[in-house]
């Protein structure tokens, strides 16, 4: 029985599948960075989401948060700041406006969203549902 065919096979498979990825990967990272879509990190509690957006320079009367059939809105604009230089070497960040939609679970409180900016960072909480948490059931004893 030859196993180096069959090695080099899923080698290759393997190896088309981490090509997919990055390409992937690459592809959605570009269309983020092109739509000057914020930079997000959205993790889960044990009775909420929280998802924090990066919006270094952006002003809070700058930043709408809208919360709609259950996808929430991130929009706002970064205006380039002004400056006494007469010629800027190298400029990296973007500007202008952004947006980012986020679809929410069917099981999140979308009443009690509740947001604050912060050293550029945006902290969004989303509270899960009353229904899906955990509780505790009191036992009644069957002689009282």
């Amino acid at each position: 029985m030859n196993t180096n065919s069959t090695n080099t096979r899923f080698s290759l498979f393997d190896e088309l599948d981490r090509g997919l990825n990055h390409l992937v990967t690459e592809v959605l990272n570009q269309d983020v960075r092109k739509s000057n879509a914020p930079s997000l990190t959205v993790f889960e509690l044990d009775n909420s989401y929280v998802i924090e957006c990066d919006l270094p320079g952006v002003k809070l009367e700058d930043i709408k948060l809208l919360v709609e059939d259950g996808v929430l809105e991130i929009s706002g604009e970064r205006t380039e700041p002004t400056t006494e230089a007469t010629h800027v070497t190298l400029d990296e960040r973007t500007y202008g406006q952004f947006r980012r939609k986020l679809k929410l679970s069917k099981d999140v409180n979308a009443e009690g969203v509740d947001a604050e900016l912060g050293n550029g960072v945006l902290r969004i909480s989303i509270p899960k549902s009353d229904h899906i948490l955990p509780r505790q059931v009191t036992i009644r004893s069957s002689n009282e």
